[in-house]
């Protein structure tokens, strides 16, 4: 008995799995790409598709991409390298070739991918939350589970506008399902505070001032259009002025701490004060009222930890403990260490250096690191240790290598040898094993790989197909398309296989895979 194979079925199965895997799972996001080449295959007609993907335009020159890491074999010299570059970027030419060359899907199937991808996100962020809530952690890149938390960041922000639609689109006339939704709307933007990601927050911010833009330009109500402008004006100063009063407070020490300062401790110690070589933070001198014989004698009684060596993350115990009593408001002597509990000696050992860092929902934590680094930076300091103070490396060290390869790049297989090199012969102040590390902004790495013309073709590659296929004005490709724009900028997008399917395959799939009644409903 001969049986036919469904292959619109296996299609959409695939893309189900994909909804599911690209904010959940690697494994499952190369079981799709395997279940679609497969199936692309074995449907046949191949010629008719080769022909219909020539001819498309638009899957052509997104395809290009691929073709351009292609043609940077042609000056390189790690060929190891280059061939897991481009077994990683594969993603690139399949979803193109492929969802061009097959026929849409319809409406309910569309709205069902979406659900699918936005329960997955939604499942995700209840999972993370639980383990940020009850496992220990002091590394926010240990809380998703699946792929890296930048990246479950974006798939959280794309989730967050997509559930928007099906609210206003898919569940339109259902009271209850609309409520459920913007309910999901509000945990995954709390989601976002909670593991404090200032990319996604920003992504969310950005996106929707756009469209709230674009909203302005279409309403005729012109007191609904004023209220809109109105508050796309008072949100961002209410941002701004946010962010620099608490800049101001954790910066700026205290002037009265300087008057009448005690040269003995309870216990008749000398204290050791400096209000020079160590900084301020939370609006206080870190170095003022330290006796070391009494913290290194209170310390020992009460952790295993050696006051003179290193703490969890490596830091001087000594110093994290400094900052610790410092953000506690108590001095660095016996009587300070007597009140801090079990619970902060535990976050002294993890290296917690500020007791605001374990406050599990404040934005204000994250604002705190972020200008505590940055101060660090600013003094001298080692960025090793702070994400966005190395990307400041990264990024000069990408503009070395443009400088001295500013044509053709130095190809698709050198990129990382060209980073060691000019970490090595440069005055940067990261660890030397981070020298490995690209620029964590695509834009750069792409002008650093393939020069000033690859630069140039990978920026028609990302907008020609969707101004050909007139996908601007789509409020799904919209938010996608500012989305990626954006992480490129903080982020090597392209660089890994989460990142590059969560490029490719929503690219192509808005593109290609909707019909106008589709995308109109």
């Amino acid at each position: 008995m001969r049986y036919s194979i469904n292959h619109r079925l296996i299609y959409f199965v695939a893309f189900i799995l994909l909804a599911i895997s690209i904010p959940l799972s690697r494994f499952g996001m190369s079981i799709a790409q395997f279940l679609l080449i497969g199936n692309w295959l074995l449907e046949g007609d191949i010629k008719n598709k080769i022909k219909k993907f020539v001819n498309n335009k638009a899957a052509l020159v997104l395809a290009s991409l691929y073709l351009l890491h292609i043609v940077g074999l042609l000056y390189t010299s790690d060929f190891q390298y280059a061939i897991k570059d481009l077994r990683i970027k594969i993603p690139l030419l399949i979803f193109p070739l492929i969802l061009s060359t097959i026929e849409p899907i319809n409406r309910k199937q569309f709205n069902i991918i979406l659900k699918v991808f936005a329960g997955a996100v939604l499942a995700g962020t209840f999972i993370s939350v639980g383990i940020y809530m009850f496992k220990e952690i002091n590394d926010f890149r240990n809380i998703s589970p699946f792929i890296s938390h930048v990246r479950f960041s974006l798939n959280t922000a794309l989730a967050i506008f997509v559930t928007v639609y099906l609210a206003f689109n898919v569940y339109r006339h259902n009271l209850i399902m609309k409520i459920v939704s913007f309910a999901a709307v509000v945990w995954m933007m709390m989601f976002l505070f909670i593991i404090e990601s200032v990319t996604g927050i920003f992504i969310v911010l950005f996106v929707a001032f756009i469209i709230a833009f674009i909203e302005i330009l279409k309403e005729r109500n012109i007191y609904y259009r004023l209220s809109i402008f109105l508050l796309l004006i008072v949100v961002p100063l209410f941002g701004f002025f946010y962010i620099h009063d608490v800049a101001k407070s954790y910066l700026t020490p205290n002037k009265q701490e300087l008057q009448n300062i005690d040269a003995y401790t309870i216990n008749g110690n000398l204290y050791y004060n400096d209000t020079v070589k160590m900084p301020v933070e939370n609006g206080s001198y870190i170095g003022l009222y330290i006796c070391n014989k009494e913290l290194k004698k209170e310390w020992s009684k009460r952790s295993q930890f050696d006051f003179n060596g290193k703490d969890s993350k490596g830091q001087p115990v000594k110093y994290t403990l400094y900052r610790y009593l410092n953000s506690r408001g108590l001095r660095k002597d016996s009587v300070g260490i007597s009140k801090l509990n079990k619970d902060d000696i535990r976050a002294v050992e993890l290296g917690i250096a500020n007791y605001h860092y374990t406050q599990k929902l404040s934005l204000n934590t994250r604002l705190y690191k972020l200008l505590w680094s940055y101060d660090s930076y600013r003094r001298g300091g080692n960025p090793s240790g702070h994400s966005l103070l190395q990307r400041f490396e990264f990024w000069k060290a990408a503009v070395g290598i443009v400088k001295q390869n500013f044509w053709i790049g130095v190809g698709t297989g050198d990129i990382s040898d060209a980073f060691y090199e000019q970490y090595k012969n440069s005055d940067t102040r990261l660890a030397e094993n981070l020298w490995v590390n690209r620029t964590h902004d695509q834009y750069l790495t792409i002008f650093a790989t393939f020069g000033i013309i690859g630069f140039i073709w990978f920026m028609v590659t990302l907008f020609y197909p969707p101004i050909k296929m007139r996908k601007m004005g789509n409020y799904l490709f919209l938010v996608f398309f500012i989305t990626m724009l954006l992480s490129m900028l903080m982020e090597d997008t392209l660089e890994t296989q989460a990142g590059v399917t969560l490029f490719a395959f929503p690219f192509s799939f808005l593109l290609f895979m909707i019909g106008d009644k589709a995308e109109n409903e």
